[in-house]
């Protein structure tokens, strides 16, 4: 699995990259009552600059080799890794919309790049799906640009123990943002 992709799914539990977990954490709602520092607040500058240069510079290079729009992608990209998924899973996975990724995956069933899945003994309301050879053969040049992508602008800025340490420290955010229901 890329790096991306790891950082992107599994951010709910930073606990498998050998993360603290929350329950090791500071008492949060203590902390979160004081005011950034001026050191604080430069990283964080440089943190929300970075961050969207990164996403700019990611998206633009991957969409401009691409043949889908990058919410069309993302779907077939959380799919890739997983034998199957729910629409809503779909959504978490994604941060799309549960509505856009219900017409996505309607629009996807319709072209040949997904298939419903009849799971036995599952609640019925809820719709399974999984990629198709078809959908991989789409999404598959599409991931090998994001793979370069990451490593030119990601990877090879950073030593082995400093990219380890920005996934994990994602996990870590994203599993306080997941426990914390935000």
């Amino acid at each position: 699995m890329s790096a991306v992709l790891c950082c992107t799914l599994e951010v709910v539990d930073a606990t498998a990259w050998g993360g603290a977990g929350l329950s090791q954490q500071k008492n949060w709602n203590e902390v979160s009552e004081r005011a950034l520092d001026d050191r604080e607040r430069e990283l964080w500058r440089q943190f929300v600059t970075g961050g969207w240069a990164l996403y700019r510079a990611l998206f633009k290079q991957i969409d401009s080799s691409s043949s889908l729009p990058s919410a069309d992608w993302r779907v077939l990209e959380v799919l890739a890794a997983v034998e199957r998924a729910r629409i809503s899973d779909l959504a978490a996975g994604t941060q799309i919309p549960l509505s856009t990724v219900s017409r996505q995956v309607t629009r996807f069933i319709d072209k040949g790049f997904l298939e419903r899945v009849d799971i036995e003994c599952e609640d019925g309301r809820q719709k399974w799906v999984r990629i198709t050879a078809l959908g991989y053969e789409t999404v598959q040049p599409i991931l090998d640009e994001r793979d370069r992508a990451v490593r030119r602008l990601v990877i090879e800025s950073l030593a082995d123990h400093e990219f380890d340490a920005f996934c994990r420290t994602f996990g870590k955010i994203g599993e306080r943002i997941v426990t914390e229901g935000l």
